[in-house]
Parts: structure tokens; sequence; C-alpha cells
């Protein structure tokens, strides 16, 4: 729990810097469905996590969840959304670094990423590669309630 609280502490010093109009975002964990289906991996992945808008197409998220093989995973992503078609739907990358895996203490990552944003909820979704020994791949859904909702900031 101490761990928690200095992850999401951490978070919140960094939106110190973020403009004033960005919206912030509790994540509750989420959901995977993995590749290889004869695993026996942990599909409910819940967890607490806080995401900011840095502007319009950058925000930065923190936290921790179980993961699929039932260990607690801190993490800290950039999200980057290029292209926007409308409608709340925004797509790109993330990238980052997390915990709690095979055969690392820390692993680095990169995943294409999209989000339904809402006026009081959103829906993202990453795909997670493959990367043997360290993970198994994974489409992944999490849901986030709105903190604040402003529009991002440009």
């Amino acid at each position: 729990m101490k761990g928690l609280l200095m992850a999401l502490a951490a978070a919140a010093g960094l939106g110190a810097g973020s403009a004033a109009n960005a919206a912030d975002m509790l994540s509750l964990g989420g959901a995977a469905y993995h590749f290889e289906r004869d695993l026996g991996y942990n599909e409910f992945n819940y967890g607490l996590g806080y995401e900011r808008d840095w502007n319009k197409d950058i925000s930065w998220s923190a936290g921790v969840y179980k993961n699929s093989i039932r260990r607690a995973t801190f993490y800290g992503l950039v999200n980057y959304y290029p292209w926007a078609p409308g409608a709340g739907f925004r797509f790109g990358l993330s990238g980052g670094a997390m915990t709690g895996y095979h055969h690392a203490a820390v692993i680095g990552t990169l995943m294409p990423t999209a989000e339904w944003r809402g006026k009081y909820f959103s829906l993202q979704s990453y795909v997670v590669p493959t990367i043997k020994p360290y993970i198994d791949g994974a489409v992944v859904f999490q849901f986030k309630i709105m903190l604040d909702r402003s529009a991002p900031a440009d």
C-alpha cells in the first residue's frame, strides 16, 4: 500500500506543470484477452491509476494493478494520440515502463493505443505485444472515470 501511495503522489507531482484546463482521470483497472488462451492468465486486472492530459495529443499516466500473472504491476506511461477522427475517438501509441513481469525487474513497453472519451468516463484499449520470455501478448481494456471534464489544452 505504501508503494501505491508513493506512485500516486509522484504522478500528482508530475502534473503540476501541466496545462490548467487538462482533463484528470482515475483508472480502476480493466480486463485483458490473452492471445495464448491455454496458460491460465488472470484476465480481470483491478487496480488504481491516475491520468492527466498534457495537451490535446499527449497524456501521461501512473498507477498499479494486479497483472495477468497475479502480481502487482506499477506503471508509468506516456500516451500520444496524433489521430482523432471525431466522436470522442483517438488513436496512437503508449510507451513507458512497468514492473512485476517475468525475468526483469522493469520492462519497457510501446503499444498501439485507442481511446474513446465521453463526458463522464473513458475506455482505453492497448495491444500488448508478445515479447518472450518477458511478457505474453494481449488486448487490454481500461476503464477510466473523468475527475475533471475540461477539454484537453492545445
